[in-house]
């Protein structure tokens, strides 16, 4: 790849490349230059771009496949969470789910979660997405895993509660009952008058 800069820098600017840009192309790794390249082809092939780009356009080539360590984009993470918005009914659970990729279970549930306690707008929606992608891929980055997609454990017997604690023998229960009653009571008479 530093010989092609080379030369058409040369040509274009009439004296050779620095060592940085050479460094810094040699730096990308076998994956992001694979998809850069196909990029650029995709563009020269559409009319859209010449072959071989300058440096700068080819670095963020490079750059967009190094945002994206998972293949997902922001619209994707959206479209993902309006599918799953949208059939989430037809699962038992967001863990049943049938999720394209893991990271989207973590981000998805973050954006409803999010969503209805802030009362996020789409536009807040889809800022929130992005922000949360680049929260899993700097996680990935540094070396830390997406945690599976796990069913939340059953618990057969569950501890009591703090309020089924404090009227451990049912007294408040019985009289707020009787409150209950009385009130609905009262409510059934000045109807029928």
């Amino acid at each position: 790849m530093v010989g092609i800069y080379a030369n058409r820098w040369v040509t274009k600017n009439g004296v050779a490349p620095s060592t940085i840009w050479g460094q810094t192309i040699s730096q990308f790794s076998d994956e992001q230059l694979a998809f850069a390249a196909q990029r650029c082809l995709e563009r020269s092939h559409s009319g859209d771009g010449h072959w071989p780009p300058d440096l700068a356009e080819f670095t963020a080539i490079v750059g967009e496949c190094s945002t994206k360590p998972f293949g997902l984009s922001v619209e994707d993470v959206m479209a993902e969470h309006k599918r799953w918005r949208n059939e989430s009914w037809r699962y038992e659970s967001s863990e049943s789910f049938p999720w394209k990729h893991p990271v989207l279970f973590q981000i998805c549930t973050e954006l409803r979660r999010a969503g209805v306690e802030r009362k996020l707008g789409q536009s807040e929606l889809v800022a929130l997405a992005g922000r949360q992608l680049a929260k899993w891929a700097k996680q990935v980055e540094m070396g830390y895993s997406i945690p599976p997609i796990r069913k939340t454990k059953y618990l057969k017997h569950r501890p009591p509660g703090e309020s089924q604690i404090a009227d451990a023998n049912g007294a408040y229960k019985k009289k707020g009952m009787e409150l209950l009653a009385k009130i609905r009571a009262e409510a059934k008479s000045k109807i029928i008058k």
